[in-house]
């Protein structure tokens, strides 16, 4: 079995996605029977097992043409079956799609964007679905009712066990030397500003705003280069904030030494820093919207999302260690029921049927008409 796979992501960005992926196609090169082509952008992982195939670099405004050259490569390779590390398409090769979430449907971006189109156009050609959660799978057939609910699947992402994981006392304490962590500190991963304030980074530092007597930093990973001058005028006097950029290694060691992950998002696709932090044996605070309910389960302290009191009242009982104690128990016995394998294997098994299903009569009658609208469409861009 041939399989050509889109690398586009790894152009794009460095986040869970592409560690999604990485791990995923680890595990699907070890399949003896399948033949994996890599399509590498820029920044593609080198995995033992799957050849990587130079192509040229995503260009938002030449979608059209994008997909005509994956056609040629995937016709060159003889590709049995494709699939993207985003929203890219070819013509006529039968197509799984992973599907992250539905942020943009659901908090109003502008769907007008090339960018967002695409993701439109990929839905449309998809044969197949896999969801990273069930509450990605039940946006998906609520904004696209035509796809058959059977053609869409449900497959967690894992944790890579090997990085986030509990870790020594004395790396800990190292790591915490090295980023003069030396009080009780609360964790903030990824992006604080996003459209909406999906992420809901307001109301962390807003309940910040209310808490008197306090004796903790505020650690935020990645996101936006530097934290908002609003926030740091905002924080209690005494409270010191930094932002750094982590390896997954040093930022297991983050999780491990920190008094909790706040992470009060108002919709996830999966979540994957939740169940990261739970692996490392870090207390988490999260919301039940979206995703968040799935993969955090029963082992965070949950907080609705909307009220500051709330959030101030979980940021102090957070830091019993009686409280503490518990969730690092509860966590790590939840995050050890994610693994990688069964979304290797669901993504497996939907290839598989969207090989069968591509040699259908009505399928090649699709792609036929779908190969002339999309040439159309790149001679338009073109002019």
């Amino acid at each position: 079995m041939r399989l050509v796979v889109d690398g586009v992501f790894f152009q794009l960005n460095n986040t869970g996605i592409a560690r999604v992926w990485e791990t995923v196609l680890q595990l699907l090169a070890a399949r003896a029977e399948w033949e994996i082509f890599l399509l590498d952008r820029g920044g593609a992982p080198r995995i033992e097992g799957i050849t990587n195939v130079p192509f040229p670099a995503y260009k938002a405004g030449d979608v059209a043409a994008d997909s005509l050259l994956i056609q040629k490569v995937c016709d060159h390779l003889e590709a049995e079956a494709f699939t993207s590390t985003y929203y890219t398409t070819p013509l006529s090769v039968p197509m799984v799609l992973m599907v992250y979430d539905m942020i943009p449907e659901r908090f109003d971006f502008d769907m007008s964007l090339r960018g967002w189109m695409e993701k439109e156009t990929s839905i449309a050609y998809a044969q197949r679905y896999l969801c990273i959660s069930e509450s990605t799978r039940r946006d998906l057939l609520h904004f696209y009712p035509e796809i058959p609910p059977d053609h869409a699947r449900v497959a967690y992402c894992g944790v890579d066990t090997a990085t986030f994981a509990e870790r020594p006392a004395g790396e800990v304490a190292a790591f915490r030397e090295a980023h003069g962590l030396d009080r009780p500190y609360f964790l903030f991963v990824g992006s604080r500003v996003q459209h909406k304030s999906y992420k809901n980074s307001d109301l962390f530092f807003s309940a910040l705003k209310q808490m008197t007597a306090v004796d903790f930093d505020i650690f935020c990973v990645g996101g936006e280069k530097e934290i908002e001058p609003q926030v740091l005028d905002s924080l209690p006097e005494g409270v010191r904030a930094q932002r750094v950029v982590l390896s997954d290694h040093d930022l297991s060691l983050a999780y491990a030494g920190a008094a909790a992950l706040v992470y009060p998002s108002l919709y996830e696709g999966f979540g994957m820093p939740v169940i990261e932090a739970m692996a490392s044996g870090c207390p988490v605070i999260t919301t039940r919207r979206g995703s968040l309910a799935e993969a955090a389960g029963d082992a965070a302290l949950f907080v609705e999302g909307t009220s500051v009191p709330e959030m101030a009242e979980a940021l102090t009982r957070v830091q019993d260690p009686a409280v503490q104690a518990d969730l690092r128990a509860r966590g790590l016995a939840h995050a050890a029921r994610f693994r990688w394998e069964p979304m290797a294997e669901l993504l497996a098994g939907q290839v598989e049927t969207v090989i069968a299903a591509g040699k259908t009569p009505e399928a090649q009658a699709f792609f036929g008409e779908w190969a002339r609208l999309r040439n159309i469409q790149a001679n338009v861009d073109y002019l």
